[in-house]
Formats: C-alpha cells, sequence, structure tokens
C-alpha cells in the first residue's frame, strides 16, 4: 500500500515538473522595409458608424438589422442591370423593426429610413429622462432613425412614460 501511495506521488509530481517550460520561437524572416500596411475599404463604412456619429451606443437589435443591410449586395440580386443608372430600394423586416435602404449600381447605401419598437435606450438618455421626470416608469420606447449619405443621420427616440394614471410621451433627437 505505502509504494503504491509512493508511486502515485512520483507520478503525480513529475506531471508539474514539465508544465514549467517555456517554448519560444524566434524568426527572422520578417523584413520591416518591405512591410506595407494592407487596407480595406469597407463598402457602406458611413452608414455602420451611425453610432459614432452619434455618440450614443445603439441597441443590439438595431446594430443587427442595419449590418445585414449594409452587407446587402445590390449586385448579386436578379433585378439588377449594371447597364443602367438606377437606384434600388430594398426592403429589410425583423419582427416589428424594418429598414428601407435605397442603393446606388455599385451598393452603397444612399439613404435608409429605419423604424424599430421597444429598443433599449441609451444609457445616457434614461439617465438625463430619470433626473428630468422622477417617479415616472419607461413603458415603451421607440426608434427612427433617418441616415443620408450626404447629410449623415437623425435619430429620433420616442419615449412613453407612465406615472399612475398618467402617461406621458417624449422624443428626443441626436
Amino acid at each position: 500500500m505505502k509504494t503504491c501511495l509512493f508511486g502515485l506521488l512520483f507520478l503525480g509530481l513529475t506531471t508539474f515538473g514539465s508544465a514549467q517550460n517555456e517554448l519560444a520561437m524566434e524568426t527572422s524572416q520578417f523584413d520591416d522595409d518591405k512591410f506595407a500596411p494592407r487596407t480595406i475599404a469597407i463598402q457602406n463604412e458611413n452608414y455602420l458608424n451611425l453610432e459614432l456619429e452619434a455618440a450614443q451606443p445603439l441597441a443590439v437589435s438595431i446594430k443587427k438589422l442595419q449590418k445585414t443591410a449594409a452587407n446587402f449586395d445590390v449586385t448579386k440580386d436578379p433585378v439588377y442591370s449594371k447597364n443602367k443608372a438606377i437606384t434600388y430600394t430594398v426592403n429589410f423586416q425583423s419582427n416589428d423593426n424594418h429598414i428601407t435602404a435605397i442603393y446606388d449600381t455599385k451598393g452603397i447605401i444612399l439613404s435608409s429610413e429605419e423604424y424599430y419598437e421597444d429598443v433599449r435606450i441609451p444609457l445616457t438618455l434614461s439617465r438625463q429622462l430619470a433626473k428630468d421626470y422622477p417617479g415616472w416608469a419607461f413603458k415603451n420606447s421607440k426608434c427612427n432613425v433617418r441616415y443620408d449619405h450626404h447629410s449623415g443621420s437623425e435619430i429620433t427616440y420616442t419615449i412613453n412614460l407612465k406615472k399612475e394614471n398618467k402617461q406621458k410621451s417624449i422624443s428626443l433627437t441626436i
């Protein structure tokens, strides 16, 4: 029995000994003089940066549907015609949320109108509302986004507040 315990103890200690070795590898094949950073252009980068422009984080459901619209490739659609300089109107829908986006022939979003229901309000806005309307509870919220490729975006939150039997509707534009 003693030899069995000593054997197990010895085997247990040997496993810790091999874990202490560190492996390192050095390569000298990388030449800094020949290194040129690669840039990748995202086709609808301005559209995806609405959150940065508004300086407010957008809800996950908004970002998810916007990413779908930004990644849509109008050139793969059967109605696409590369010979004509026309625009394409595409509708995206997820539950009660929807985007109507207008694309040019290159697949860039020229403008969009978006509607979202029951989205999470940015923390800074909800703090301000709680401060301005103490004792009022958030009932529901809606978000409208208007995007234009040249003039930027306008994000409007409509929040319904409730206190006992009273209700208020507040609109905030960012």
